[in-house]
């Protein structure tokens, strides 16, 4: 305590990408997660301090810049003015806030992202880059002491967790026999979050009043319109916040709890769930009877949140696939004629297949007057990404999806050549896919797979 320092030091911000601030909030967070894991009943009384010190607030900011960058709060303000201003005198003027208590959370911003669906829109709330650092602050306090509680089976926007790991859990469950699959979703959950109940469940981890007065800030935040107008926030949590992820695991907690409880209607049924964020898969070796559906319904009733049922759907993987997380889970009968066993083949779904297509016609339709060498980077980072998703080492089967891609791409890539003139790329044009691969560096999908998968087998 006696070499902690109220101020923020000059010397943390010469070098933000540094470990150091990293390392010292790991080794804090290390502290509190075994304080908790050793004892279930343990609350944090006391992390308000905390939240004031420097390096917290040095690697929150740094965190928010590499990863919470995009776009501006009401009030307008970008990194760049924050950096023109004084990144430290912004962040000794923050902390003089927090420890007088007299910081008050702005208004976030209502943005409206379009879906899939025509005409259906995701409601977005971007909070102020104060607000965010602030939310970080928090959020790298208190999540050490919920990763304690947190069940096996919740994957979505956990450290050391993904949606890999999750497709990886449903792909067991199919082999262990867990057939009949309750593929749930529920109705604008971020939205519809009982701030009361909520708070319900961080009081079992949380007693520190300052930091229930900043959580209760951010969710009660007022939404300002494109117009202007504010609009009074009475349930929630704003998707785009920093905080948000968390405090959806921490609620729908509650419900993982109930059903991996040994002595609950669902473990007595054999029935597993799978989690990532507000999507969730039911998983059971026998017909769900009415007594489990309407025992569902009504724990959702009390939680305050909503099944729709017009998305939700009960189905047995060998009749039907599963579509989870941009996978599609199906079970098929082998190639060959001598084998009669079934197998579970996991590989993108059409829809992942179709977004990436759009994907890769959005950047050679706009971009027509482009070299062919930053092309070929843009088009590498694109495949790059969507491989390391997809391809998961003893699971997921992609390759006669990449025929597909390069099929479509070579294509693609055809009619991109030819509108930068006929002379000047006749050659690239003949097997443009392989040409480029060869003579400019494009990425060999199926090459790249292979080594992926047998650097992740060893």
């Amino acid at each position: 305590m006696k070499n902690r320092t109220t101020y923020i030091d000059a010397s943390l911000l010469v070098s933000p990408s540094s470990a150091m601030t990293d390392e010292q909030v790991r080794v804090f967070q290390r502290k509190l997660y075994i304080r908790a894991k050793q004892d279930k009943n343990f609350k944090a009384y006391s992390l308000h301090d905390k939240l004031c010190i420097d390096y917290v607030l040095v690697e929150s900011y740094r965190r928010v810049r590499q990863n919470y960058s995009k776009g501006t709060g009401v009030d307008k303000v970008s990194f760049s003015d924050i950096e023109k201003y004084g990144l430290h005198k912004f962040l000794t003027e923050l902390q003089t806030e927090l420890r007088t208590n007299t910081y008050q959370s702005a208004p976030v911003r209502r943005v409206e992202i379009p879906k899939e669906k025509k005409g259906e829109f995701r409601m977005l709330g971007i909070p102020t880059i104060k607000d965010r650092v602030v939310q970080m602050a928090v959020k790298m306090l208190i999540e050490p002491l919920w990763e304690s509680d947190f069940k096996d089976t919740s994957y979505g926007f956990r450290p050391k967790r993904g949606a890999q790991d999750a497709i990886k859990q449903i792909k067991k469950n199919i082999y262990e026999g867990h057939y009949f699959i309750y593929d749930a979703d529920l109705s604008k959950y971020f939205d519809t979050i009982p701030h009361d109940k909520l708070f319900v469940m961080l009081k079992e981890r949380i007693t520190d009043k300052n930091i229930l007065n900043l959580i209760r800030q951010w969710l009660t935040a007022p939404k300002q319109m494109k117009n202007g107008e504010l609009i009074k926030t009475e349930s929630g949590t704003p998707q785009g916040g920093v905080i948000s992820p968390l405090l959806s695991n921490i609620y729908l907690h509650a419900f993982d709890r109930i059903v991996t409880n040994p002595n609950s209607k669902f473990s007595k049924a054999n029935i597993r769930i799978v989690r990532y964020a507000d999507d969730f898969v039911l998983m059971g070796t026998y017909y769900y009877s009415r007594e489990i559906l309407s025992y569902l319904d009504s724990i959702m009733k009390r939680m305050g949140l909503t099944i729709n049922k017009a998305k939700t759907t009960i189905l047995h993987i060998h009749k039907k696939s599963l579509h989870f997380l941009g996978f599609e889970f199906l079970v098929t009968r082998s190639k060959f004629s001598w084998n009669t066993k079934k197998y579970t083949c996991v590989r993108p779904s059409m829809k992942s297949r179709s977004k990436l297509f759009a994907a890769i016609r959005e950047l050679l339709v706009k971009r027509r007057h482009w070299k062919i060498e930053p092309m070929v980077y843009r088009l590498n980072s694109l495949l790059i990404g969507w491989l390391n998703y997809f391809s998961i080492s003893k699971v997921t089967h992609i390759w006669d999806t990449i025929k597909v891609i390069v099929r479509h791409l070579d294509y693609k890539l055809f009619k991109w050549l030819k509108s930068k003139g006929r002379k000047a790329h006749k050659l690239l044009r003949q097997q443009p896919y392989k040409t480029l691969v060869t003579n400019k560096g494009l990425l060999d999908m199926e090459k790249y797979a292979r080594l992926k998968t047998l650097a992740k087998a060893q």
